[in-house]
Parts: C-alpha cells; sequence; structure tokens
C-alpha cells in the first residue's frame, strides 16, 4: 500500500480495484465450491486409493473446465470490459489478464487444499510467504523502476501466481493423482454448487458499492474509496479473519457445557471490544497518513475512512450474531439473511452513491451492516436465545462514535485549507492532529474504566496482567 500511494494515482488504482472484484467473482464461480467440498469428502475416509480420486478428480475438473472458461472468456474480453467499466471496451486487454490471473488462482486450490488437510501448516506458510514475496517484488520492481498503472501491476501478479502454483503443485508432487471418478465428481459438485450462491452474495455485498461508484462518478473516486477499504482491511486480518477460524471450533466445543450461553455472550462483548479499539487506531492515523505521504488524488480518504471503520466493527460482530443458525442447523437461513442485507445495500447505494460519491457509498455500507447484524441477530435467536451483554455492547458502540465523531472535528479544523494547497499548509499540524486522535484512541480502555465498563472479575484479571507485566516475578524473569 505505501508504493500505491505514492506511485498509483487514485483512477488507476479504482481501475485495479473493479478488476479484482470481477477477478474474485470469476474464481468464486469457476471453482464451483470444490475448494470447499474436498475438506468434506476428503475427511470422509483414511483409504489412500479413494483420497487419490478426490484428489485427481478434482484436478482434472478444475484444470479441464477453468482452461475451457478462460479461453471463452479470453474472446468475450471487450463485451466483459464494457459490462464492467460502463461500456468502456478499451480495458480489454486487462481483462484478458485478469481472466489468466484466475484460471491459475483456481488450478492452485488442489495443492493448496492437500497441504491444508494433512496439516502441513510449516510448509504451507513458507510456501505462501515465498510466493507473496516474489510477487510483491515484481510489482514493486515494475510499479516504480518501469510505469506506474495498471497494467504493470496486473503483470506482477500474473508472474506471482504462476510462481505460486509451481511451487505449490511441485511441494505435492508425490500426492497428485491422475485417477478420476465421475460419482466422486459429482458428489463433490453437490456438495460445493449450492455454496456458490451465498459466497458470491457475500462478495457483492462488500463490494457491490464499487460498481454504483464507476457508474455514478469516476474511477478515481472509485479509488479513493477502494483505498479506504484496504487500510480499513487491518481489523479483518488482525481480528476478524483469525477470529473466524478459530470461532468456527470453538464455538461447537462448548455448545454441550453448562454456560455455554454466557460463553456466547461474552464472546459477542470482546470481540467488539478488541475490533472497537484496533478500528479506532486505524481511523486515527490512516487519513492523516494518506494526506502527509500519498498523492494528493487519495485525500478526500481522509473523510471517508473513520466510518469504515465502524464498518469493520460490526463485521466482527456479525460473525458471533449466527450461533443459533449454526448450532441448530439451520444453515438455510445465511444465505436469506445475506441477499436480504445486499438487497438494501443496493437501495441505499442507488439513493445514495449518485448524490454524494463515495461517502454515500461508505453511509450505505454501515447502514448495510447495522442491517445485517440485526438480521442475523434476529434469525439466530428464533433457534437459540443468547442474552447478550447488550448494555456494554453498545456502551462500546457508543463511546467509539464519539471518538469517531471527534476525528471528524479534528480534521475538518485543517482539511480544507490543506487540501487547497498542500505544499503551502504546515505539515506540523497534521503530525499535530493525527498524535492528538492516537492519543484519543489508545485511551479507550482506560475510558472504559472511567464509564465503569469492567466486572470484578475482568478488573482481577487485568491487575494480575500488570503486576505480570510490570512486576514480572523471579521464575518469569529466569524462564524467559
Amino acid at each position: 500500500m505505501p508504493i500505491y500511494i505514492r506511485h498509483l494515482r487514485a483512477g488507476e488504482f479504482g481501475i485495479l480495484s473493479l478488476l479484482t472484484v470481477t477477478m474474485s467473482l470469476i474464481v468464486i464461480v469457476l471453482k464451483f465450491g470444490l475448494n470447499h467440498a474436498f475438506f468434506r469428502h476428503y475427511y470422509e475416509t483414511e483409504d489412500k486409493a479413494h483420497r487419490r480420486k478426490i484428489v485427481g478428480s478434482t484436478l482434472l475438473f478444475l484444470v479441464v473446465s477453468s482452461a475451457l472458461f478462460t479461453l471463452l472468456l479470453y474472446s468475450l474480453a471487450p463485451q466483459a470490459s464494457a459490462a464492467v467499466f460502463g461500456g468502456d471496451r478499451t480495458k480489454a486487454d486487462l481483462m484478458r489478464m485478469v481472466f489468466f490471473i484466475s484460471f491459475f488462482e483456481i488450478i492452485t486450490v488442489v495443492p493448496d487444499s492437500i497441504l491444508r488437510a494433512n496439516f502441513k501448516s510449516a510448509r504451507y506458510s513458507i510456501l505462501n510467504i515465498v510466493a507473496f514475496v516474489f510477487q510483491l517484488s515484481i510489482i514493486t520492481y515494475l510499479v516504480i523502476f518501469v510505469d506506474s498503472n495498471v497494467q504493470n501491476v496486473l503483470i506482477g501478479r500474473l508472474a506471482g501466481v504462476i510462481f505460486e502454483a509451481l511451487i505449490f503443485f511441485w511441494a505435492v508432487r508425490r500426492e497428485l493423482s491422475a485417477s478420476f471418478s465421475i460419482s466422486e465428481l459429482k458428489d463433490m459438485l453437490g456438495f460445493g454448487f449450492p455454496l456458490i450462491f451465498g459466497q458470491i452474495s457475500f462478495t457483492l455485498f462488500m463490494m457491490i458499492d464499487r460498481f454504483f461508484l464507476e457508474r455514478y462518478t469516476s474511477n478515481a473516486e472509485v479509488g479513493v474509496y477502494a483505498m479506504s477499504n484496504t487500510l480499513v482491511n487491518v481489523v479483518a486480518i488482525l481480528v476478524t479473519v483469525p477470529f473466524s477460524q478459530v470461532w468456527t471450533v470453538m464455538r461447537f466445543s462448548v455448545m454441550k457445557e453448562e454456560g455455554a450461553e454466557e460463553y456466547y455472550s461474552r464472546i459477542l462483548t470482546y470481540i467488539v471490544l478488541v475490533s472497537m479499539f484496533l478500528a479506532l487506531g486505524v481511523a486515527a492515523v490512516a487519513g492523516d497518513g494518506l494526506l502527509l505521504f500519498g498523492l494528493k488524488s487519495y485525500y478526500p480518504a481522509a473523510m471517508i475512512i473513520p466510518l469504515l471503520a465502524l464498518s469493520a466493527v460490526l463485521d466482527s460482530a456479525a460473525r458471533v450474531l449466527n450461533i443459533g443458525i449454526t448450532l441448530r442447523k439451520r444453515t438455510i437461513y445465511a444465505p436469506l439473511v445475506i441477499v436480504a442485507a445486499l438487497a438494501v445495500n443496493v437501495a441505499l447505494n442507488f439513493l445514495l452513491v449518485p448524490k454524494y460519491g463515495s461517502l454515500g457509498a461508505t453511509i450505505s455500507t454501515l447502514i448495510s451492516y447495522v442491517v445485517f447484524c440485526g438480521l442475523r441477530f434476529w434469525a439466530s435467536n428464533m433457534f437459540f436465545k443468547v442474552r447478550y451483554e447488550w448494555g456494554r455492547v453498545f456502551t462500546l458502540a457508543a463511546l467509539g462514535s464519539v471518538l469517531i465523531g471527534s476525528f471528524y472535528l479534528i480534521t475538518f479544523y485543517y482539511f480544507p485549507d490543506y487540501v487547497r494547497d498542500p505544499g503551502a499548509f504546515p505539515k506540523i499540524i497534521v503530525y499535530a492532529s493525527m498524535s492528538i486522535k492516537a492519543l484519543l484512541a489508545l485511551s479507550f480502555p482506560l475510558m472504559l474504566f472511567a464509564l465503569r465498563f469492567y466486572d470484578e472479575r475482568e478488573l482481577r484479571r487485568l491487575v494480575a496482567l500488570w503486576k505480570g507485566v510490570a512486576f514480572p516475578s523471579k521464575e518469569q524473569l529466569e524462564g524467559s
């Protein structure tokens, strides 16, 4: 991101964002849900021959089907460009590169799944890091030293996914198989194909606003909004995604234990607490950071990042609020909820984006997440009632919203003058703004203490934690 905000104009980043969304949708469809079905069938058997059939059937089907669809899409690149970019067919070459990148991402599902299914976490992590560093190096070289445009970013991505496919297939070469079973494939497709609809709906729920911005505003506006979401995505990377991976197991492991309801209730409180704390940190520094170090075309992002940070908190909370749906196996309600939330999102984008641009998209996202959380709670509570600590949750939300409001008041003080003439404006004021906001964000846990948010058990744990850090025991010092 530091490379993009310094070298890639907002309009170029907007085009890249739309292409990335398109690629995500293509990959979801052309995986046919086999990335999920693979694990479901692989773990059903211990027979090595049967597992080789699962591997071979998945591999051969994905290679052949994705190759055929890539050739078809290649020939339809001008039409695809017109569909994504509002009638503009000139980006057909970029679309073709997206199709090739998608192809390699799809076929790499097989070695990726084999490593994960066999719990080869160390090898899996090393391969991902190596592939990431290679791709990052290529993109950095092309963007900085050749030309700062979307085409070079896509060339770097294509080189990266080809390299990733090569090293992943090499790593699992002994587990690969050409054994094919039509019946096995039909069973896997029967399991995985229905999941595509839910995945597409959720992806559109999170990203469809980019297409509204492209239609009613400009690629630069798309770029501003996409960059804001990318920076706010820190909350998802550090909190929401890791939590979701653990939560998938933990919610089932305690469901028959006494006190399970209290456990589920407190989990919502704590995930909101942690995600809000991090979201405030991002909101405090990201906007001013763009003003100080980014291209001028990204400056408007400073006015929407704080609201998007609140949306990230709601995204984290939503992961907990479907407990009844999953425990009672009423998963049919999950896609219905996301489709309803998507409908609200689309209606709000139609209403707000033409008038307010990226700010309208931001407000649409925030309101849509509120609706999404409400619908998830309503559907879940029909089957498993959890008495969440709403008083404490609303305290977190209210205090976080007040701090976000204070960030806006500080930014409004200098933002118009800074945008008018960045070169003449004293940078010390922006640094001071960032420092004050960061101090407010860091004070969030202390403000909660003043509001008597913590109960006695939590206070005892905090005191014990503080003593352990500030005054380590002799045993701790010897152990370290």
